[in-house]
């Protein structure tokens, strides 16, 4: 049985994770690298480590073992599900683990494998290139259609370096010099040439679930229409609940290929040139807009304390109801951006915050979290940017 729960990483993700254990009445253990967090603030959390280094991590967690598993460990970023699979075998005997299996995570964490993935498996997927080295970049610019743009295998690390997660090229010369320029501090055989999907944020969806042996239990579907910054985003700030089919059908079918258990949050993009729903990416952890469940009537993380203690997991799917969720300060930073460049609607706007929301802080139960939000946003816009 579940007695404690480990959440691995911080920030919103975290936040909204402690609130819903605490629910169930599970002991929330925050592992965070400093107090910058606003999970750190919340009432729902008992404990908190600190740790300077995956080493000083390992050694915090290790302390926690029990001769029978009584704890989960969940992670809420790329990071910290490396960490757990680095140490998968061993933490597995003493844990409940809150990722699926190595193999799985090594096919959607490194996106070269997962694109030939889909390749394999004739999923709709955008057009992608590998090169390893610069000849091989000039080779392939000598083929695309422009604009492509440039992304990393493994995003974390790339965004660390450079603060984008890509980078467009509108030509063959472009695509040259900036393969150049980040083969001086980035492996190129960790990058891949992408075609360009245009449209933006509107075009933007995604499929959440709790899914076992490759079966949904739990599922919502959204479309993310505002993210910051809105091209290439690395944060979803507005997200509506939807309905697509053909979204259910091909991201079922990657759980079913795989046999998937664990949460997972399925991208896609919509595809303006050929009328079709493109797979971007899986996230093998706990994704900032999950909260969305809690208008639903459920909780992913719930639904994965309840199947390891053993106890009925009923079907949760709702692609109806439309609900909305919002992480309100940066979106109203996003919101004003685009308001100025002429992309936004004040109709559109407040159309839509006429829709229910769960909101990605606030809460009347654990205020505190979002005034600190308020006061350390300056702090978190450079050390989250």
């Amino acid at each position: 049985m579940i007695q404690n729960v480990i959440i691995l990483g911080n920030h919103i993700q975290a936040l909204g994770l402690a609130r819903q254990a605490k629910t169930m009445g599970v002991k929330v253990i925050l592992a965070i690298p400093n107090k910058y967090s606003v999970a750190y603030f919340s009432n729902t959390v008992s404990e908190t480590f600190f740790y300077r280094t995956v080493e000083d991590l390992y050694k915090k967690i290790y302390l926690c073992k029990t001769e029978t598993k009584e704890t989960l460990l969940f992670p809420t970023n790329d990071e910290m599900i490396e960490f757990l699979v680095k140490n998968y075998d061993e933490f597995n005997n003493s844990f409940y683990m809150g990722i699926p299996n190595p193999e799985i995570v090594k096919i959607f964490s490194d996106k070269r494998n997962a694109y030939q993935f889909c390749e394999r498996n004739h999923i709709p997927c955008p057009h992608s290139w590998y090169p390893n080295t610069i000849e091989e970049v000039k080779q392939i610019a000598d083929e695309v259609d422009y604009p492509v743009i440039i992304k990393p295998s493994i995003m974390y690390s790339f965004h660390k370096l450079f603060g984008k997660k890509a980078f467009r090229c509108n030509n063959k010369n472009e695509l040259i010099q900036r393969a150049i320029t980040i083969a001086k501090r980035f492996p190129l055989e960790n990058i891949l040439i992408q075609e360009f999907l245009s449209g933006g944020p509107q075009y933007l969806y995604s499929y959440g679930t709790f899914a076992i042996d490759g079966v949904s239990n739990a599922a919502v579907m959204v479309n993310r229409i505002r993210q910051n910054p809105m091209d290439f985003g690395n944060s979803t700030t507005f997200a509506i609940t939807c309905n697509i089919p053909e979204i259910r059908r091909v991201a079922e079918e990657v759980l079913k290929l795989t046999r998937y258990f664990g949460l997972a949050e399925i991208e896609f993009m919509y595809d303006t040139k050929t009328d079709t729903y493109k797979f971007i990416e899986v996230n093998t952890r706990a994704w900032k807009w999950h909260s969305i469940s809690n208008k639903l009537g459920f909780s992913f993380l719930i639904e994965m304390i309840h199947y390891y203690n053993g106890e009925p997991v009923r079907l949760k799917l709702n692609f109806s109801k439309e609900v909305a969720w919002a992480e309100r300060l940066t979106d109203f930073s996003v919101i004003l951006k685009e308001i100025l460049k002429g992309n936004l609607s004040v109709k559109d706007i407040c159309k839509s915050y006429k829709i229910q929301k769960e909101y990605a802080v606030w809460s009347i139960k654990d205020s505190l979290p979002f005034f600190m939000y308020i006061l350390l946003s300056p702090i978190l816009f450079f050390i989250r940017k």
